[in-house]
């Protein structure tokens, strides 16, 4: 078997590290929502949010996530039971404020200083160099993350990379990645279209879809996932652990 028509790649944690941006947004927001808070964040603070990153789905639960931690959680209990409407509520918040709040704050960091904003993310080793090798070729590569597009596009850009409009598909479409899976296939075979993602329950997600049976599923395993999530993708029968020197491989070796 060949390749994919169409390479459907989540963001954060498939393609960007953005653990250093994350924190300080997140930190920057919470600070907001509870005036008072000191300007620098306690010691350990930092390591314990980015041991817990892989239980972060929205970008609303990252302050949320240092609320958990500063009002006495253990990471072992919310990596056990993460309940971050509990902790929202707990913080006084509701979703749509609180990823306001955290879009705003981006926003101004970019507008005070762009450079340092673009400069807080990483790449992982070789995926810009495996996503300059497809431009241009046959398949068609489509971000889809729960990032504002427009933040995705910036950052691919500061890489030399420019997608098409139709081709980041950021938190504002407003819908799972399941139903803007079914868009790309629309009609056609399912089986053309692989996608990547670090978050095992957005792959489980996909892979409950019918109209999705064939699609190909990959768990990047460099991204924000545990040892559990990874064990768990390899007792499934559907979904594919890769890890990130198979991703840099030709499509083939992704299955063999």
């Amino acid at each position: 078997m060949g390749g994919p028509a169409i390479l459907a790649l989540d963001f954060d944690g498939v393609l960007c590290d953005g653990i250093r941006e994350y924190f300080e947004s997140a930190w920057r927001t919470y600070r907001r929502l509870r005036p008072g808070t000191p300007p620098a964040p306690p010691r350990g603070l930092v390591e314990r949010f980015a041991r817990l990153r892989p239980l972060v789905e929205s970008g609303w639960e990252m302050p949320v996530l240092i609320h958990a931690l500063r009002a006495g959680a253990s990471p072992a209990s919310l990596a056990r039971d993460w309940r971050p409407d509990a902790w929202l509520t707990d913080l006084g918040g509701a979703r749509e404020p609180v990823a306001a709040e955290l879009d705003r704050v981006r926003e101004e960091w970019i507008g005070e200083d762009e450079a340092g904003w673009l400069a807080s993310h990483g790449f992982y080793p070789g995926v810009i160099e495996r996503l300059r090798g497809l431009a241009g070729g046959p398949v068609r590569v489509v971000v889809l993350t729960t990032k504002e597009g427009r933040f995705a596009r910036m950052l691919l850009a500061r890489q030399g990379l420019t997608l098409g409009a139709a081709d980041v598909c950021g938190k504002e479409a407003r819908r799972p990645k399941r139903t803007i899976l079914l868009e790309l296939i629309a009609g056609g075979d399912a089986a053309r279209v692989w996608f990547v993602e670090d978050r095992l329950r957005t792959l489980q997600d996909v892979a409950r879809e019918p109209g999705l049976a064939g699609v190909r599923l990959f768990l990047a395993t460099w991204g924000y996932n545990t040892a559990a999530d990874r064990a768990a993708a390899r007792r499934d029968g559907r979904i594919l652990p890769l890890t990130l020197a198979r991703f840099a491989r030709d499509f083939p070796r992704w299955i063999t």
